[in-house]
């Protein structure tokens, strides 16, 4: 468990920095382009190759592949048959990449269509999100190599380089903003080539990486026993984390008919949506995957109990504060990081709201993480299919209800409902197999952590009120102020009731991090 928490910390600390830099990218992005016919067509074509990124590398693929290259590194007796592995398997990655590129690159008006029917009555968005995919879509063949070489590393416990490469995008983002955009048509061009170059660089740095265990050469795939393993269970992956990823273009292609904008306020409350959902759950199903993987092939019942326990707890521990603290604090939040430029007070106003209802699911998607990992790593990925199958259709039918009365509140309302099914739905399987058996400090706890989460709503509740009833009055320096003011009150309450109330202590937090 030391060692699982150490990790986690490690990846935490590192998708922190990136998620920083994210944040400083997506401020100039607004700033740059606000909520715009230029803004929309770039998320839609960035999108597809992303679909496409977290559905065969860093869904399916990785879930298929860290429990069999597990039982290879732990079994063999030599590197050869894990060498052999990974070569094989990035060659495949490889080849069905390009593939994918190439038949892409030629078919984008097709997809752009598929994905933004909207677009089609709007001829400039059209042919920029045509334009921008064509550009971007190859950044899919380096970034699903940087998905292969990071699970690689995090099978032999080393997650620094896995964490620490979206910098690297977000880093080249920054960069192409600034020097390519007085040379190209838009600002949308340079965010473009910005893509593809961050993912040169990304698969550079991971390859380097990698060096130290394996030097993988592209070959020809051979179809061993270990590779139609790996197939059996990559298939139903991909299915299921393509259902899952169904979410997202459903909810792009409904919102391509609502109002310009509506794509743009969607991206920029998710990104930050995304903040503790990255650091922490992402973060946990990264170093659970390989530590529960080892502990299932070891029939480790004991270690099993206790590390599904602690990380379902631990989640649950961050997740609900942080729901609440975006759901409150959302239209000060928007305010301070992206209201200026092309970004206005009618953008904040709805990217705030949708903010606020995305929040309503952050703690269900930070438990998903943990939940299907458990399935993942029993070598089943079946069951988190058929259960993906069930929330899509909850999103797509709520999302259809709510966006006549809501716009695209509602797709981000039928997103956290549908999360919280997928949730329970999982939850209810893993109990009925007997893989997960509740221990009574987590229902103690969790017990506990809820208590405390609501007291420290109240507190955040009332100084949002009290502090920023009048936000539009205040200067910049004086948002940022008051805001980390009222961050600093509500993690001290918080804190303060979890060490009272001994969900944590001292001696934990020193268990956690000592090596």
């Amino acid at each position: 468990m030391q060692g699982l928490f150490r990790s986690f910390f490690t990846v935490s600390f590192y998708t922190l920095i990136s998620r920083i830099l994210g944040f400083v990218r997506d401020i100039l992005i607004a700033r740059f382009l606000g909520s715009t016919v230029t803004s929309d067509a770039f998320f839609v074509a960035f999108r597809i190759p992303n679909f496409f990124r977290r559905v065969l590398a860093e869904g399916a693929y990785s879930a298929a592949l860290i429990p069999v290259f597990s039982g290879i590194v732990i079994d063999s007796k030599d590197d050869h048959e894990a060498a052999d592995f990974v070569e094989n398997t990035m060659s495949l990655l490889l080849f069905v990449t390009v593939g994918l590129t190439i038949i892409f690159f030629f078919g984008m008006p097709y997809i752009i269509q598929l994905l933004a029917p909207g677009f089609s009555a709007n001829e400039e968005a059209f042919g920029l999100a045509v334009h921008f995919g064509k550009i971007i879509f190859p950044y899919l063949i380096f970034i699903s190599l940087v998905a292969h070489f990071t699970s690689i590393n995090n099978v032999h416990n080393k997650f620094v380089a896995g964490a620490l490469a979206p910098a690297i995008l977000n880093i080249s983002f920054i960069l192409s903003l600034f020097i390519l955009t007085p040379y190209l048509p838009t600002a949308g061009h340079a965010l473009s080539y910005g893509v593809l170059l961050g993912g040169v660089l990304q698969f550079l740095y991971l390859y380097k990486a990698v060096l130290q265990f394996y030097r993988p050469r592209i070959r020809f795939p051979k179809f061993n026993e270990k590779i139609k393993k790996f197939f059996q269970l990559f298939f139903p992956g991909v299915i299921g984390s393509g259902v899952i990823q169904l979410n997202i273009v459903v909810g792009t292609i409904i919102a391509s008919f609502l109002p310009i904008g509506a794509i743009s306020h969607i991206y920029y409350a998710d990104r930050l949506n995304q903040l503790p959902l990255a650091i922490f759950g992402i973060a946990m199903g990264i170093v659970l995957l390989p530590s529960l993987s080892k502990a299932i092939k070891n029939n480790n019942t004991e270690e099993i109990d206790i590390t599904q326990n602690r990380a379902l707890e631990f989640c649950l521990l961050i997740s609900l504060p942080s729901a609440a603290g975006l759901y409150i604090l959302s239209a000060p939040i928007i305010n301070i990081l992206f209201e200026r430029g092309a970004f206005l007070s009618d953008d904040t106003f709805y990217t705030a709201k949708v903010l606020s209802l995305f929040a309503l699911g952050l703690p269900a998607y930070i438990v998903i993480k943990v939940l299907v990992t458990c399935f993942f790593a029993r070598e089943d990925t079946k069951t988190p299919l058929y259960i993906s199958i069930v929330s899509v259709i909850t999103n797509i039918v709520l999302s259809l209800l709510l966006i006549g009365s809501m716009r695209e509140m509602g797709i981000a309302l039928a997103t956290a409902i549908s999360a919280w099914v997928n949730t329970v739905l999982l939850f209810i399987v893993l109990r009925r197999n007997k893989y997960f058996i509740l221990d009574s400090k987590l229902i103690i706890n969790t017990f506990k952590i809820t208590v405390s989460v609501i007291l420290m709503a109240f507190g955040c509740y009332f100084l949002n009120l009290i502090i920023f009833a009048n936000i539009q009055d205040l200067s910049l320096l004086l948002k940022i102020g008051s805001l980390l003011l009222i961050l600093f009150c509500c993690n001290f309450l918080y804190l303060g009731m979890i060490f009272m109330l001994k969900v944590l202590t001292i001696q934990d937090l020193k268990g956690y991090i000592q090596k």
